[in-house]
């Protein structure tokens, strides 16, 4: 059984036109075929179960397939589609347009089912995807000239220790970076201690559930990965105990940069598992929110300039930055403007969660998404509102394409 999302299946019977029981301008015959290239009989009975048209077969595939037979054929789809648009004297699909964006987000929940790239394409077994889907990004930059960097420090981690750094005290800012860094550990194993955590060798997988969102690496890679990070924290474990017994002395200050940039990366590298628990708690409160104003004019009422938020009560995990840039990809992933008035708004009340991340090109492609139904009813509702919250809060976010649409609005 395929780990598709609802909301990726929504966007695909949209994008692929199976609203007539049809899959683009396929045949039987020619769908057939491409189903034959990939070893699956389309037209086997087990497809039937929701009658037998193109589009409830797909439906069934999408239902009983696996992970690997789902993401192969929307490859092909993909492939399929570009080729068809861009094959000279083609008129392409006559009833739809299917832009270059709505390609790639096809690909892209390809590469999410088939576990062997990332969504952005880059190869398995890199850092940058040791964890499941709802981890975080990278949550600091850095810049390089010639051999000085320039690193920015986890922001949880900056907010702790910058009034020592403001005061030049280096020996407190490196002290401090290292108690945080064991207080996190805490706050998810609940030990905090690295050595009790991964063990002196790094080598203890019991708490890799609650750090990592997998209780056993997937791949050699991601397993040497895990106990890279156990390595790490037993580094600054030790590095802190060291600090700790030393009475407080001036430290050189390039020194404490990069023993607070170690702690930085410690920090972050177990602060991007969002559990899939916190995230259903989540968007839970936002649905229900909803669903507690009784008419439509309530709810704009105090949807506009974000008057909903006041009382909303969200877990302290939301607090995060990590957590907010995994929530903010997550959700700018599914959003879907084509399927009631009531959808639209809950997508947009999620981002409101997280507008401190959302960034211009973010709000550029909200505007380029989709929102009329199979039908051809407008079903985006909401998105002034949520334009204009934005420009009050963070008016730096506003791009030219979103001034130009909000002058039309």
């Amino acid at each position: 059984m395929s780990k598709l999302s609802l909301p990726d299946k929504t966007f695909l019977e949209t994008v692929l036109g199976m609203d007539g029981g049809y899959v683009l301008d396929f045949t039987n015959t020619s769908l057939a075929q491409l189903f034959d290239d990939l070893g699956i009989d389309i037209y086997d009975d087990k497809y039937a179960e929701y009658g037998g048209s193109k589009a409830n077969r797909l439906r069934i595939l999408w239902k009983i397939g696996s992970d690997s037979e789902v993401a192969s054929t929307l490859a092909n789809l993909a492939d399929y589609i570009e080729a068809k648009q861009a094959a000279p004297h083609s008129s392409g699909f006559s009833d739809r347009e299917i832009t270059d964006d709505q390609i790639a987000k096809i690909r892209k929940i390809a590469a999410r089912l088939r576990g062997s790239s990332s969504a952005d394409g880059r190869p398995a077994g890199s850092t940058e995807d040791a964890a499941d889907s709802t981890r975080a990004i990278f949550t600091t930059s850095a810049t390089v000239s010639q051999n000085k960097i320039q690193v920015e420090i986890h922001e949880e981690l900056y907010n702790h220790i910058g009034q020592y750094l403001a005061s030049g005290d280096y020996f407190h800012a490196v002290e401090e970076s290292y108690k945080l860094v064991r207080e996190r550990l805490r706050e998810i194993t609940g030990k905090e201690k690295a050595s009790d955590v991964f063990n002196n060798s790094a080598q203890n997988i019991a708490h890799y559930e609650a750090l990592f969102g997998k209780a056993r690496p997937s791949s050699d890679a991601e397993a040497d990965f895990f106990r890279g990070i156990g390595y790490l924290h037993l580094g600054v474990q030790h590095l802190r105990n060291e600090k700790a017994h030393t009475p407080a002395t001036p430290l050189e200050p390039n020194l404490a940069v990069h023993y607070i940039a170690l702690a930085s990366l410690a920090y972050d590298l177990i602060t991007r598992y969002v559990s899939e628990d916190t995230i259903k708690e989540i968007e839970e409160l936002v649905l229900a929110k909803r669903r507690s104003y009784r008419t439509a004019s309530s709810f704009y009422h105090d949807f506009e300039d974000g008057k909903w938020l006041r009382n909303l009560r969200l877990p302290a995990k939301v607090e995060s930055k990590a957590v907010r840039k995994v929530l903010k990809t997550k959700w700018l992933d599914e959003a879907d403007f084509t399927r009631s008035y009531d959808y639209s708004n809950i997508m947009l009340m999620r981002l409101e969660l997280v507008v401190d991340e959302l960034t211009q090109a973010d709000l550029d492609r909200l505007l380029n998404l989709p929102t009329t139904d199979s039908y051809g009813n407008d079903q985006l509702a909401g998105m002034r509102q949520f334009i204009e919250f934005v420009q009050k809060k963070y008016p730096e976010k506003i791009s030219h394409k979103v001034r130009e649409w909000l002058a039309k609005e």
